[in-house]
């Protein structure tokens, strides 16, 4: 048995290694993502290219945008200086402008206090200043029309005057699609870089990393949970690792396994934030309506880089769940009301008439459907043998000590 001194030592070091509040580390951005890594810095080192960095929240954007700054970029003068601004809903292009220039101990002339700089003001000031990186990290909630064209201007004008000094966006897709629309003939100087969501070997990494460096390891089964249930999302890879590998050693053990797994979904499903949204998703004083049945089938419906499923993907797994057949039309009034205010607008509708495409504006919140589903009894064993893959037997898949959750 693990004396009590090391075993908090063990622990602490768990709580280190797993860190789902965190951005992802340096480490496990290398875990499989050199090929975007390898995009950003080639860009930078481009006359007159800008970098955007653009997914679905949570899969690693910001650390990404971080990874920029702790890499040794350098000029004749020595390293260059890169400084990163989070937007917000309540700024314009001076707000956002004023925060770089101090960030970057640049001062804002005093020839603009009686008036609102242009964009190309804002080039000429860059241009007078030795070059740096300017990391703008959640452009998604830039929300001035006005000043996202501005931004587009500026980032036009930086890229035909081949400014050393480089932009770097990072946002959600839509925020990007929204600023190219401003002006279509940046895209022309702009590398866009998809970053994914995580695939099963990019998570097996941040595992094996983790197990090295805590002295635990994980079963086959408890992997393939894992990798399953976290839909390729590094911080649910995190959570999970963390939970398991706590009661791991709160066993006394150092190989967590599939019983693990299972007790940390169900912690994982009692979180009070993505309950709520969650519940507020699917409650109904009716005992017959398909909300939850038709949000899990979301849940587990096939997506694309981007996060985006269609109504057609939702049907199959739908199907699987209420074990009969239904139409399109059968649930579509469903997906319209995920999008709508009062069910927390869980789902984002997005495209045209007979082609939209839906998302989580949550996407922690699917993984947090399958687990809330698996507590609930409500995925058949058929389909989970078939989820986590055929190697895993149905009997592993069910949580039966487990209440519902709802």
């Amino acid at each position: 048995m693990m004396n009590q001194s090391a075993k908090l030592q063990q622990l602490a070091q768990l709580g280190r290694v797993f860190t789902p509040s965190a951005p992802i580390s340096q480490r496990d951005l290398f875990a499989g993502r050199l090929e975007q890594v390898m995009s950003v810095i080639g860009a930078i080192g481009q006359p007159g290219r800008q970098v955007v960095i653009y997914g679905e929240r949570g899969v690693g954007k910001t650390s990404l945008a971080n990874l920029i700054t702790q890499l040794a970029f350098s000029d004749e003068q020595g390293q260059v200086q890169c400084v990163r601004v989070n937007c917000s809903t309540n700024d314009d292009f001076i707000k956002i402008w004023r925060r770089v220039f101090k960030e970057a101990d640049m001062d804002w002339p005093d020839e603009w206090s009686g008036r609102t700089p242009e964009p190309d003001d804002i080039r000429r000031e860059l241009q007078r200043h030795r070059p740096f990186i300017v990391v703008l990290d959640e452009f998604d909630r830039f929300e001035d029309d006005e000043s996202l064209s501005q931004m587009a201007d500026l980032i036009k004008a930086v890229s035909d005057y081949a400014l050393e000094t480089k932009i770097v966006i990072v946002g959600v897709g839509s925020s990007i699609s929204q600023l190219i629309g401003e002006h279509e003939s940046i895209q022309r100087a702009l590398e866009e870089v998809l970053l994914p969501r995580m695939d099963e070997d990019e998570m097996r990494a941040i595992l094996d990393n983790g197990a090295r460096a805590t002295g635990i390891s994980f079963d086959s089964t408890a992997t393939t949970h894992i990798l399953r249930i976290a839909e390729g999302l590094p911080t649910f890879v995190h959570l999970l690792a963390l939970a398991a590998g706590k009661r791991c050693l709160a066993d006394d053990r150092d190989v967590v396994t599939s019983d693990d797994v299972e007790q940390a979904c169900h912690s994982a499903a009692k979180s009070h934030m993505l309950l709520s949204e969650y519940t507020q998703a699917v409650q109904s004083s009716r005992t017959t309506t398909l909300f939850e049945s038709v949000l899990t089938a979301c849940a587990l419906a096939k997506k694309n880089p981007l996060g985006q499923f269609t109504a057609r993907a939702v049907q199959d797994p739908l199907n699987a769940i209420v074990n009969r057949h239904l139409d399109i039309a059968a649930f579509a009034p469903h997906l319209k009301a995920f999008t709508a205010i009062d069910r927390g607008s869980v789902l984002v509708q997005e495209g045209i008439r007979r082609r939209f495409t839906y998302r989580f504006r949550n996407p922690l919140l699917q993984p947090f459907t399958i687990l809330a589903a698996m507590a609930n009894g409500l995925i058949p064993d058929d389909y989970l043998r078939v989820y986590f893959g055929d190697d895993v037997p149905a009997s592993d898949h069910v949580v039966p000590p487990l209440e519902p959750i709802l």
